[in-house]
């Protein structure tokens, strides 16, 4: 492939860029992870001016109609601003609409999600459930008018600023099969539904919600069966890559950071960049990142290109695990104490870092799923 940037993808990046870097800099993003909501409504609907929230919605749902690969450049940008946002988790719930046959509920939500009207989340995980939706236990039991839904989901992300929820349970079967899952459209503020705030070491807004007896009209089945397997499959592995490219941004920030501290920090006279063995250290980070960031465009390409790339997801997210893992560790070293002071942004990047490594699959889940794949 062409690692390159085409045009259109090059004037995304600069803009990307140049926004955050005006209207989101570091004690933005303070003052967003300290505040109540841990979300900006005016920074949101600049960003909808900007159509950033319908990349992937089709133009006949008043989106771009662009691909996987152009939405991977602006995660990127976020990742490299340490942005605080629902953006992650709205596009996760616009890809479940997107990939489904839901065409009337399409018609109704996906302008709305373009234009920055409506936020949507996305709730898979439980107790006994991550990574692989066949472990949801979470109950829908069919009743005359659509579903009832009983059960506890984890990690929701800004729940509690999403106006839907996009919520996989299980009709029928029990956990472990691949059978009998289904997908809701769930509306942020139905009868039942209770919302408790998780403590989460990148202080990002996360939930546990409860489903007590929550009424989901018919109308509201976005899949079941085995549309609904297949849909998450394919969601679960384009947002596993781009969940890649949000940490590779992550680490190109924190390996500029660090440049320019060892530049300016002196020692024995000299500045702490001098040294042999800090260069080899700066230079690991950087064929880290590098690393990194192809591994993420190659999956995304192929995505991007409709062929065929299980392998290069599940190859991505274990390269981009480990890779950035090592190079928020190094930034930390090379930095001393520096590196963990509140009033010093690199601590931000550092917990993403950490907290990035556990979500949509562990190190040991995708090299299970490359052993699957191999057949090994």
């Amino acid at each position: 492939m062409d690692f390159r940037l085409n045009q259109e993808q090059d004037m995304l990046k600069k803009a990307a860029v140049d926004f955050l870097k005006a209207q989101c800099d570091i004690t933005v993003v303070d003052g967003l992870l300290e505040s109540d909501t841990g979300h900006d409504k005016k920074l949101w609907k600049k960003m909808a001016k900007l159509d950033w929230m319908g990349i992937l919605i089709p133009e006949e749902y008043e989106g771009v109609g662009w691909s996987a690969l152009e939405q991977g450049v602006l995660c990127e940008q976020f990742g490299r601003a340490a942005m605080p946002s629902p953006m992650f988790t709205n596009v996760m719930g616009s890809m479940v609409l997107i990939e489904s046959r839901a065409d009337t509920l399409k018609k109704k939500v996906l302008p709305k999600v373009a234009s920055g009207k409506k936020i949507l989340s996305f709730a898979m995980d439980e107790p006994g459930a991550q990574y692989d939706p066949c472990h949801v236990s979470l109950r829908a039991e069919k009743n005359s008018t659509g579903y009832i839904l009983n059960g506890t989901k984890l990690y929701v992300p800004y729940a509690h600023v999403s106006d839907a929820v996009m919520v996989v349970a299980r009709e029928n079967g029990e956990p472990g099969e691949q059978e009998g899952l289904i997908i809701l459209m769930v509306d942020g503020k139905s009868k039942g539904l209770s919302l408790s705030p998780l403590i989460t070491i990148a202080n990002d807004r996360q939930f546990e919600m409860e489903f007590d007896h929550v009424a989901v009209p018919e109308t509201h089945v976005v899949a079941a069966g085995e549309d609904a397997a297949a849909l998450l499959k394919k969601v679960l592995k384009i947002s596993t890559v781009l969940q890649c490219a949000e940490m590779v941004g992550g680490a190109q920030k924190e390996l500029e950071i660090t440049a320019e501290y060892l530049k300016q920090r002196k020692q024995f006279g000299r500045p702490l960049g001098a040294f042999q063995a800090v260069q080899h250290r700066l230079a690991d980070m950087f064929i880290d990142v590098q690393g990194a960031r192809w591994s993420t465009y190659n999956a995304l390409w192929l995505i991007s290109e409709n062929r065929e790339s299980d392998r290069e997801a599940a190859v991505a997210k274990y390269y981009t695990n480990k890779a950035v893992s090592r190079v928020a560790f190094s930034a930390q070293q090379l930095h001393g104490g520096m590196g963990i002071d509140l009033d010093y942004s690199l601590h931000h990047y550092y917990k993403r870092a950490k907290a990035f490594e556990l979500k949509l699959g562990t190190l040991n889940h995708h090299l299970g799923h490359l052993e699957s794949i191999l057949a090994l």
